[in-house]
């Protein structure tokens, strides 16, 4: 799961009324979209029009694939704790609720952030949702879960054009409520309880103390959530104790998941790829894609030269082959880190300046409102029974072949995702050093 929050604060010096905007808190594992469940009063300045999903690609967006892939390496290149684990989809999905309010400058660099302009544009308007769509979409229950909320100061609601609405709704489900920023901390933690309820409780905490205050103008949340059991669960009798190499002549006893059975894997330039599908209602459609580099390579060099065509090319490439698995489980758990210095390196400037042009998102309260952070947090659980089922207790006893096959074994730092199969999306992108860590 994971959890984004966008703020945005007036330019400094201004002594009018405007005030912030605090956009888009996401939480992300990977799913169904879905509108929020929890009742709230709608936006009464003018009605939204019809929700109309917007129509799915003919084909695989390879492209707005590649870029959700390339946004996710470049956050996890950034300097962090020995395991780390990103959402690009949820990330791209907050871009893509402020995009949606956003004009000029402000509008073309976000495009930017998933290719040239003639290509941008489409994506977030367009392809992003449509791929949103794709992911939720087969048997019900499904992992994947979606909602998303407006939290709009009573004084501003009537001033928020329709058309904005109108674009949250149908691109990202997003319903809306009025709230008194007045009483910044009640709000504060009005939105923390929405997202941790979205998010099984997991991110209770995401907008810190001084995050929403008086000048808040609005906020944007969307929460996402994953959880599927494994298609073939791991036996926990057979779990134990197997070193792991954190480090060169470093080596260390970790939990380890263990078992014999077909796995997909390949061999890309020396590194070891591996895929476990999950399973259940919906859960097949994702799969747990682990990369381990070449022995004279490290995590580090595998994140660099890592990118969204060679993460398809990794996918593309992998075969069932038999072999004796051993697979470190391991937890990740939330923690908020600032994304606008990120983002500025990207070319993401204008919405964080007093420059930002953001009428269609506030119409004529905008007037000198700028972006003020971005923040995201994310967690994952990986073990015997698939992913984030951390209390599950069943287990399945798997026949033993007599044939010795060979192993695929992970005993070393490595590259993992979260994806969508049937479209190659990276749900979540990460990294672990060291297995034992529960950070």
């Amino acid at each position: 799961m994971e959890a984004l929050l966008i703020t945005a604060v007036p330019a400094r010096g201004l002594r009018s009324g405007l005030r912030n905007i605090t956009a888009a808190t996401l939480a992300c594992c990977a799913g169904t979209v879905g509108v929020a469940t929890a009742a709230a009063p709608a936006v009464t300045s003018a009605p939204t029009p019809p929700q109309t999903a917007p129509q799915a690609p003919p084909s695989t967006d390879a492209a707005t694939v590649a870029g959700l892939a390339d946004l996710g390496l470049a956050m996890l290149r950034q300097p962090g704790p020995v395991n780390a684990v990103v959402s690009p989809v949820a990330t791209a999905a907050a871009l893509g609720m402020v995009h949606a309010g956003a004009d000029g400058a402000t509008e073309h660099e976000i495009e930017a952030l998933f290719g040239p302009r003639e290509t941008g544009p489409r994506s977030f308007k367009l392809r992003l949702p449509a791929l949103l769509k794709q992911i939720g979409s087969g048997p019900a229950p499904s992992p994947f879960v979606m909602a998303g909320r407006v939290w709009l100061d009573q004084t501003i609601a009537a001033a928020v054009p329709a058309g904005y609405s109108h674009r949250m709704a149908t691109r990202y489900q997003a319903d809306a409520t009025r709230v008194n920023f007045k009483d910044s901390e009640a709000v504060r933690g009005q939105i923390n309880a929405w997202t941790a309820e979205r998010t099984a409780g997991r991110i209770a905490d995401l907008m810190p103390p001084g995050s929403i205050s008086e000048a808040t103008l609005i906020t944007l949340s969307s929460a996402i959530h994953f959880r599927s059991a494994w298609d073939q669960p791991f036996d926990s009798a057979k779990t134990e104790a197997l070193p792991f190499n954190t480090a060169p002549g470093a080596a260390k006893p970790v939990a380890t998941l263990v078992d014999e059975r077909s796995v997909l894997q390949a061999q890309v330039s020396g590194t070891q790829v591996l895929a476990l599908p999950f399973g259940g209602a919906g859960g097949a459609a994702f799969a747990l894609l682990v990369a381990v580099p070449a022995a004279d390579s490290d995590v580090q060099a595998l994140v660099k030269g890592l990118n969204g065509a060679e993460l398809a090319r990794w996918q593309a490439a992998l075969q069932p082959k038999k072999c004796q698995l051993a697979l470190p489980k391991f937890k990740i758990s939330p923690k908020a880190t600032a994304l606008r210095p990120l983002l500025e390196s990207l070319g993401m400037t204008t919405a964080f300046s007093p420059a930002a042009d953001l009428r269609p998102m506030l119409g004529r309260t905008a007037h000198k409102v700028h972006l003020g952070d971005v923040y995201a947090a994310a967690g994952i659980t990986i073990d015997e029974q698939g992913g984030e089922a951390v209390a599950a207790a069943a287990a399945t006893v798997q026949s033993k072949s007599l044939a010795i096959s060979p192993p695929c074994v992970v005993d070393r730092p490595f590259v993992f995702a979260v994806v969508h199969r049937a479209t190659g999306t990276p749900l979540f992108i990460g990294r672990v050093g060291d297995p034992a860590l529960a950070e």
